[in-house]
């Protein structure tokens, strides 16, 4: 008699101390002739005599095999959607669920070591941006007042108008009458933010312009004033403010102005 046939549940080797144990087939049997091959049973193979035979130590399962159900916000593709959406909760996810604790050990010293990169990186380039990367003033700061005023050429509004694009970087003189004042949005780390949305009458036409101010000196323009600006031309550009909304127009670099009477 042998091990039973089909069994599976149960790989150790299995024996029977009180029977005799043939050595080619393996088969037990209580005759001193093995039933099946009909060789003699040898002495270190009879009841008694044999060694015990060791036993495989069985693994315990690491699941008792009942089907667990995961909360849809412990599953593994929510964890990891929330570590790019929102990495606090997305840790707390990965602790609370039931990842192994080397993955999550692993991943929360992964989460920890790019968000403190990216904290020390980018305060690093804004340093950097703060002192060495500054916005090069449009406008020729060189001159003295009295020469920067001599460069500056008396051009129509329609010129400077319709040809801003052509005529970048030209010195220009023009008189027109401020309508507003607004702080562009695009230029938060800027220190010449303010812009004067301006109008120019000329031939029965109204033309718009935005003058940006890089002014040195403390004159407070007002709505209504009528100025005489001296800059350079700064091409079309387009601005944006909480209240105005968005104003696009020729543009003119301001450094100098005067207020008409």
């Amino acid at each position: 008699m042998g091990a039973p046939m089909g069994y599976f549940g149960d790989d150790n080797v299995r024996d029977f101390p009180e029977l005799n144990k043939c050595p080619d087939c393996e088969t037990f049997f209580q005759d001193l002739n093995c039933p099946l091959c009909g060789k003699e049973c040898s002495e270190e193979f009879r009841a008694g005599n044999r060694k015990p035979v060791k036993q495989k130590k069985r693994r315990r399962p690491s699941s008792s095999g009942r089907v667990q159900f995961v909360p849809w916000y412990l599953s593994t593709w929510f964890i990891i959607l929330m570590l790019f959406l929102q990495p606090i909760i997305g840790l707390i996810l990965v602790w609370v669920g039931y990842w192994q604790k080397p993955a999550k050990i692993i991943v929360t010293a992964v989460a920890v070591l790019y968000f403190f990169g990216s904290f020390l990186f980018g305060g690093l380039f804004g340093i950097y941006d703060m002192f060495f990367n500054r916005e090069e003033i449009p406008v020729n700061t060189k001159l003295s007042r009295a020469e920067y005023i001599e460069e500056c050429v008396d051009m129509s509004a329609e010129t400077v108008y319709r040809e801003a694009s052509k005529r970048k970087g030209e010195y220009v003189s023009l008189t027109v009458t401020v309508a507003g004042r607004w702080e562009n949005l695009y230029d938060y780390d800027s220190d010449y933010s303010l812009y004067l949305e301006c109008t120019a009458e000329e031939n029965g036409k109204t033309w718009t312009f935005l003058v940006r101010d890089y002014r040195g000196d403390d004159i407070n323009l007002a709505v209504g004033d009528t100025i005489t600006v001296y800059g350079q031309i700064g091409g079309n550009v387009t601005i944006r403010n909480s209240t105005a909304g968005e104003i696009s127009a020729p543009c003119i670099n301001m450094l100098y102005v005067t207020i008409e009477p």
